[in-house]
C-alpha cells in the first residue's frame, strides 16, 4: 500500500501538477489574444463526455511530462543546472563522519539515479527526503515546459491574429511568463543541487554500510 502511494504522489508532482500548470498557462495564452477563440474551441466539443474531457487533459499531462524529460536531458547534457563539481561546507558535528568539507559532483550522482531507487530498501529513506527532493526537481523541470509553452503559444496566436491592443496584452503576458521561468529556472538549479547532495549522502551511506560484505547492523 506504501509503494503504492508513493507512486501515485510521485505521478501527482511529476506529471498532473506540471499538466494542470500547462492547461492554465494555454488557456491565458489565448484569452489574452482574442477571448472569443476559446468559445470557438470549445464549440466541437459541447456535447462530449467526460471520458473525452479527461483524455484531452490526460494528452496534456503526458506531453509536458514527455517534452519534460527531454528538456531534462537537454539541461543535463548541457550542464547549465550548475557546475560540475561543487565545495560543499559543513557544520562541524553535522556528518556523521566528521567530515566538514566535500566535493559534491551532481552530475556525477544523477548518473546512478534510478539505480540507486531501484535498489533501496524499504527501511531506507524511510521518511522520502531522497524521493522527495526528486519529485521537487522534476516538478519544477516540468513546470518550465508549461511557461516555454505558454510564450510560443501567445507568439503563434499574436501572429494569427495580430493587433496593436493584442500585443500589449500579449507583451505583458509573455513578460510574466518570462519571469515565472526565471524564477523556475533558478528553483530547478537548486533542486538539483539539493538532488545531488541527497544522491550523494545516500549512496555514501549504503557503501559504508555493505563495505565490509555484510548487511548493515539495524542496531
Amino acid at each position: 500500500m506504501s509503494a503504492f502511494l508513493g507512486i501515485s504522489v510521485w505521478v501527482t508532482l511529476a506529471t498532473v501538477v506540471p499538466g494542470l500548470v500547462t492547461m492554465a498557462v494555454l488557456y491565458w495564452s489565448l484569452v489574452v489574444i482574442n477571448a472569443e477563440w476559446i468559445v470557438i474551441l470549445r464549440q466541437p466539443l459541447v456535447d462530449a463526455s467526460d471520458w473525452i474531457w479527461a483524455g484531452i487533459g490526460i494528452s496534456i499531462m503526458v506531453l509536458t511530462q514527455s517534452f519534460g524529460i527531454l528538456l531534462e536531458g537537454l539541461l543535463i547534457n548541457k550542464r547549465w543546472l550548475g557546475p560540475e563539481n561543487r565545495e560543499i561546507e559543513i557544520a562541524k558535528g553535522i556528518d556523521p563522519h566528521g567530515e566538514t568539507q566535500i566535493i559534491l559532483k551532481p552530475y556525477f550522482e544523477y548518473q546512478g539515479l534510478y539505480i540507486l531507487l531501484s535498489e533501496l530498501r524499504e527501511d531506507e529513506d524511510t521518511q522520502g527526503h531522497l524521493k522527495r527532493s526528486l519529485a521537487q526537481f522534476f516538478l519544477t523541470n516540468n513546470t518550465l515546459v508549461s511557461f516555454l509553452a505558454g510564450i510560443l503559444l501567445t507568439l503563434i496566436a499574436l501572429a494569427v491574429f495580430p493587433s496593436w491592443e493584442a500585443s500589449l496584452r500579449a507583451g505583458f503576458y509573455i513578460l510574466v511568463l518570462l519571469i515565472f521561468l526565471l524564477v523556475s529556472f533558478k528553483v530547478a538549479r537548486i533542486r538539483f543541487e539539493v538532488m545531488g547532495k541527497a544522491l550523494w549522502a545516500a549512496r555514501r551511506r549504503r557503501l559504508n554500510e555493505w563495505s565490509d560484505g555484510n548487511p548493515p547492523d539495524k542496531n
